[in-house]
């Protein structure tokens, strides 16, 4: 290769392996260049599980980034708070049907006879899928609640500072 090529070759691949860090991709490539092991790169580049690797870890943290950012520019916080939290519990519900609608599904689909060993290991994967989804539903209630409390603790706060006016002051204007 000419420098100038090498040079413009090594560019495109140090941007390209910026990119592809957060895939795997780089360890793969590093791989490839140790070993020289083409069908095991291939397997790492093409394997099914990464979105979902990835989807577990970056799902849940911008879901909690757009809910903080939603709340920040909200004009009413109070009521960006309430609807969060209930959208929250809501989502912590739709995921404990998910779970038991799953679990229908597959354990109609097999034979009598293999159904509890199935139900075993089934709940035992999804357990913490189960104790994830009563713990949304929890704080987001529980969170809920709270800030329709507060709502209800500052606007009496607020009706009880009100000036009160005074019946013995007389009006001072003239009545035509």
């Amino acid at each position: 290769m000419r420098p100038r090529t090498r040079d413009a070759a090594s560019a495109v691949l140090i941007a390209l392996a910026c990119l592809l860090v957060p895939f795997g991709v780089l360890a793969a490539w590093a791989t490839y260049g140790r070993n020289a092991e083409l069908p095991r790169l291939r397997h790492q580049l093409t394997d099914p599980y990464v979105p979902f690797e990835l989807a577990g870890l970056w799902l849940p943290v911008s879901a909690l980034a757009l809910a903080a950012a939603g709340i920040a520019v909200a004009v009413c916080r109070r009521r960006a708070v309430t609807a969060t939290s209930l959208g929250t519990a809501l989502g912590g519900a739709f995921l404990g049907l998910a779970v038991a609608l799953g679990r229908r599904l597959t354990l109609s689909d097999l034979h009598e006879l293999h159904r509890p060993a199935a139900g075993a290991v089934y709940d035992t994967l999804t357990a913490t899928l189960r104790t994830v989804s009563w713990l949304l539903v929890a704080l987001g209630l529980t969170a809920a609640a709270a800030t329709r409390l507060t709502a209800l603790c500052a606007r009496r706060r607020r009706a009880s500072e009100a000036p009160v006016a005074d019946p013995a002051v007389r009006s001072t204007r003239v009545r035509a």
